[in-house]
């Protein structure tokens, strides 16, 4: 019953001092109440039976007691809250580590979740366990620690009544544990229905322009209201079998006050007992009960917590051995960095089907544009996603100067397809790998790569307000504020996914002029599929099969009109085939 769920057993040390805190607090507040109910006893029993009215310091010394009881038991509350918090903090921070910086799985691959599922677990599934730490472990201690001091003060005074409250107390915890069992599992599917109704929110929120093209918004809101409906069903499955425990919990520890005072009701009748010896006993009754009680409460923060940790516990295994805010970058040289593959392969364990890179081993020298070609599925996305560290070798290694690559600390910078532009300002969306960047060098990153002008041209320059994705930029001026961010996060590694789809000429050779002005202090590795960018490249690698099949400059495979290259560019385009087709300088087959 107290076993830790995963997730906080790393907290446990971190905590350590405010937990012992809450637990001395809580043993204090216990023994001034028993010190208070002797006090109180001994009064009342002098002034029922005509002993002379108390020392008056007794009333100043029982509030003083009752004040003190009060200041502890909020001091304990104020402690808790605190440890609470820490701890939520500290599982949020390695949780955001975790999913910024995923370890490597047995696959080789980065684990990450869905959206949906990251923002159910950085809230709801975080807030879930901090209860266990500020609430039960508090509670188990004070149920242990003030049920046997109270046991022990009341043994020796009565043997009776002792016995009683030593024979009922397990019942408490007997009935906590039939109960909730049963909880436990309803807590996990209750789980499940949430994160399930969170992933069909997060997913119709985003397709809500799709959903209403098509006219399937109501479709889509019966379904959400669905999985509500489930949520609702779970969640009061659960508050019932809460309800019930509680109440049976009430139950036990009324029944058991209530025979403590017949019994010692009927033998003070008997003369069998001193009224204030009884009178002491009975105030301390309930306060036996009570923190078992609260026990009981909590008990359900617990199965809150389990059922929360059992979807944290396999996500924080990989949270990195070193906070990434304490990895310092790679020492900018000024210089671009050579990046060797030795040997490298990538295969999904779980997959049925050939590895996706097989033995690669080539050098990116530094300062070079090095583009990547080949069908869908010769491995250019999993090549740049073993580059950017989001996929980790299966076999081989990836070194950047004779260091193995770490994504932390050589930080590549990355500007895909469809790049990423978050709710704010065009200099905030700049400023993304750059936060100090001065207007200045924002201002000369639109420059080199084509972009001064169209942000220029808006009445509010830099300040230009974005929505969300980007809104208010078409897809070239998105592409090219992706491709000035790049520049200004001063990465010396930066790898694309073909920057110049979709964009029109003047667009693309603007482009084209930024990525030969990159490749100075920069190595640029880049998935290509347009002419211009492959004919500007310093070197081609041709990726079929998993293999490097071909490697060239653009003349030197243009060469070889029977290669994997000439045929690859040949079936793409027939413009393409008649450009390699034509004359060309001279070259040699690779």
């Amino acid at each position: 019953m107290t076993r830790a769920p995963e997730p906080l057993v790393g907290l446990l040390p971190a905590v350590r001092g405010r937990l012992i805190a809450v637990y001395a607090l809580n043993a204090l507040a216990g023994g001034l109440m028993i010190a208070n109910a002797a006090l109180l006893a001994g009064a009342l029993h002098r002034l029922v039976f005509g002993h002379g009215a108390p020392d008056p310091t007794l009333w100043i010394l029982a509030a003083g007691l009752i004040a003190g009881r009060a200041l502890a038991t909020w001091a304990a509350g104020v402690v808790a809250a605190d440890l609470g918090l820490a701890a939520q903090a500290r599982v949020r921070r390695d949780l955001f580590a975790t999913l910024t910086h995923p370890a490597p799985t047995a696959d080789g691959s980065a684990g990450r979740l869905a959206p949906a599922e990251a923002a159910t677990l950085a809230t709801d599934g975080v807030e879930a366990l901090t209860p266990y730490l500020s609430g039960y472990l508090p509670a188990i201690a004070q149920a242990a620690v003030l049920t046997l001091a109270i046991l022990a003060v009341v043994l020796p005074l009565d043997w009776i009544s002792g016995l009683t409250l030593a024979v009922t107390a397990p019942l408490i915890p007997l009935f906590m544990i039939l109960i909730g069992a049963g909880a436990e599992r309803l807590n996990v599917a209750q789980w499940a229905v949430l994160t399930r109704l969170s992933g069909a929110f997060l997913d119709a929120v985003q397709a809500l322009p799709l959903l209403r093209l098509f006219g399937a918004t109501a479709r889509e809101g019966m379904r959400i209201a669905r999985a509500a409906e489930g949520y609702r069903i779970a969640t009061m499955k659960v508050l019932r079998v809460a309800f019930l425990s509680a109440l049976a919990l009430e139950i036990l520890a009324t029944l058991g006050v209530a025979l403590v005072a017949v019994f010692l009701g009927f033998r003070l009748l008997w003369g069998m007992v001193d009224y204030d010896r009884a009178l002491f006993i009975l105030l301390l009754a309930p306060e036996f009960y009570l923190p078992l009680r609260a026990l009981g409460a909590q008990y359900h923060a617990r199965m809150d917590a389990l059922a929360a940790a059992e979807r944290l516990a396999p996500v924080l295994r990989g949270t990195p051995a070193t906070p990434p805010e304490t990895i310092a970058a790679a020492p900018v040289t000024g210089a671009a960095p050579r990046v060797v593959l030795e040997h490298v392969s990538f295969a999904y364990a779980a997959a049925e089907t050939a590895p996706i890179l097989t033995d690669l081993s080539v050098t990116l020298e530094p300062g070079t544009l090095t583009a990547l070609v080949g069908a869908s599925g010769g491995g250019k996305s999993t090549l740049l996603a073993l580059l950017r560290g989001v996929l980790h070798p299966t076999g081989g290694r990836i070194l950047v100067d004779g260091d193995p690559l770490d994504p932390r600390r050589h930080r590549p910078a990355w500007v895909p397809q469809a790049p990423r532009l978050f709710a704010g300002t065009i200099a905030d969306a700049l400023r993304l790998g750059a936060p100090d960047a001065p207007d200045a060098a924002l201002w000369e990153a639109l420059r080199r790569v084509g972009a001064e002008a169209v942000v220029s041209a808006r009445p509010l320059g830099l300040a230009t307000p974005l929505g969300e994705g980007g809104r208010g930029l078409s897809g070239g001026e998105i592409r090219r504020l992706a491709l000035a961010r790049a520049l200004l996060a001063d990465a010396p590694l930066v790898l694309m996914d073909e920057p110049s789809a979709s964009l029109d000429h003047a667009s693309e050779e603007a482009l084209i002029r930024a990525l030969n002005g990159l490749r100075a202090d920069r190595t640029v590795v880049i998935a290509a599929h347009r002419l211009s960018t492959l004919q500007g490249a310093d070197r081609i690698l041709v990726l079929e099969g998993g293999h490097i099949v071909e490697e060239g400059s653009f003349a030197n495979l243009s060469q070889a009109r029977q290669g994997a290259f000439a045929r690859l560019m040949g079936a793409r385009s027939p413009l393409v085939a008649a450009a390699l087709a034509a004359p060309s300088g001279k070259g040699t087959r690779p």
